[in-house]
């Protein structure tokens, strides 16, 4: 079956397509993940074919770009969260208040300590700058969105070698030089402009971050109990209000 048989354009004021997903076979599943960049490997997108099949419809091309976000090690961790559960976040289980925007933690009788950690990788090595201070905005908004006022930064990066040989760089890659510099920058501007100072972090260079630099920020906030906020609806007639994206 030819690949573009399987999209049918439903709406001619925006560019919408209904995917077939119903009829394909494995190879054409893979095919659409690939040629609609989803980054989904074929258990994910036979779970969605599964899905839309009980619906009795088959998903648009913009519901699958969302799952392929949603379903992204970006947004859930779906290779990290294992091993770092195993290694790294083995914490008492009864000292956890929340899992919500961010973590929250038993400190004392009367505080509790928040804490987010975010990697913006690809960003960074596409636009450093921005990147990098954009995954500095986002840990300062989820421990804040817990009620907890930011009291410090860290930021282990990794990049691939200053003096790697412009010759050998991977066509499309920016130099490390520059992804360092400007993800330095990032963090600076965001982080010491609004009063909360970096106070540990790690660099790293290696070959073989040349390819993808590694931008992981976190943050430290803290609160007084009685100030911790939950997100999500306790009641009926809650009102929230959204600003900003």
């Amino acid at each position: 079956m030819q690949l573009d048989s399987l999209f049918k354009k439903i709406r001619a004021d925006i560019e919408t397509y209904e995917v077939d997903l119903r009829s394909c076979s494995d190879k054409e599943l893979l095919e659409i993940s690939n040629r609609m960049e989803l980054a989904l490997a074929l258990p994910e997108m036979k779970r969605i074919k599964e899905y839309f099949s009980k619906q009795g419809r088959n998903p648009t091309d913009i519901e699958l770009q969302a799952l392929g976000q949603a379903w992204s090690e970006h947004c859930c961790y779906k290779s990290s969260k294992v091993p770092l559960k195993k290694y790294v976040f083995n914490v008492d289980e009864s000292r956890i208040i929340a899992r919500e925007d961010a973590g929250v933690m038993e400190f004392d009788k009367d505080h509790y300590y928040c804490v987010a950690l975010e990697s913006h990788n690809h960003p960074s090595a596409i636009e450093p700058y921005g990147g990098a201070a954009t995954g500095v905005g986002g840990i300062v908004r989820d421990v804040l969105c817990m009620g907890a006022q930011p009291i410090a930064y860290i930021d282990p990066l990794f990049f691939g070698p200053l003096d790697y040989p412009l010759e050998k760089l991977p066509k499309g890659v920016k130099h490390p030089r520059y992804l360092f510099k400007g993800v330095v920058d990032g963090i600076r501007d965001y982080g010491n402009r609004i009063g909360i100072p970096t106070l540990a972090g790690q660099v790293y260079f290696h070959e073989g971050y040349t390819g993808n630099c590694l931008v992981n920020v976190g943050c430290v906030g803290i609160m007084e109990k009685k100030e911790l906020i939950h997100s999500w609806a306790k009641a009926p007639g809650n009102v929230y209000i959204y600003v900003g994206g």
